[in-house]
């Protein structure tokens, strides 16, 4: 009994000549180029140590947190998130967002001014710029601004801190 599928004996032939074609191409040597691909890709993954991991874990902030020796913005804004690394070998880091009803210029002025006046150095600021990063006591702190398209506020501010000690 014939299938109709198979019936009729060009379609037969045409089946056992793509069969034949494909049993050659699977036992054809495999180009040198795609066979160090594969042997590459069949090596386990080499991960960090866990050690790394937790040195680089983050923790959610879910409230604010007060960054050592920055004045808090004294203009209207919104905690939307932040990150602190507990476990960094190296200092204390973190980084907090917020959105702010003050435009960009604003913001930006009154970080100058209130960094100064905390006794922060304030680095090369180009007249465009829309970062301040400023260092004091070998801490470090960066303020990027950019516009927020949230109702009510006009500016997004992220702030990163890090501290050389504990």
């Amino acid at each position: 009994m014939a299938l109709p599928l198979l019936s009729g004996s060009l379609k037969v032939t045409r089946l056992i000549q793509t069969l034949l074609a494909l049993c050659v191409v699977a036992t054809a040597p495999m180009p040198a180029a795609l066979a160090d691909t594969y042997s590459k890709a069949a090596q386990p993954r080499q991960f960090r140590p866990v050690t790394a991991d937790r040195e680089y874990a983050s923790e959610i902030l879910t409230q604010p947190v007060d960054i050592p020796g920055v004045p808090p913005f004294t203009g209207r804004s919104k905690f939307l998130s932040g990150l602190r690394y507990p476990n960094d070998r190296l200092g204390y880091r973190i980084g907090l967002t917020y959105a702010a009803t003050e435009d960009e210029n604003q913001v930006l002025e009154w970080y100058k001014t209130s960094l100064t006046s905390y006794s922060w150095k304030l680095l090369d600021i180009s007249p465009d710029a829309k970062t301040i990063t400023a260092v004091k006591e070998g801490n470090t702190f960066t303020v990027r601004i950019s516009p927020n398209h949230v109702p009510g506020y006009r500016t997004v501010m992220v702030l990163s801190f890090k501290s050389v000690s504990r």
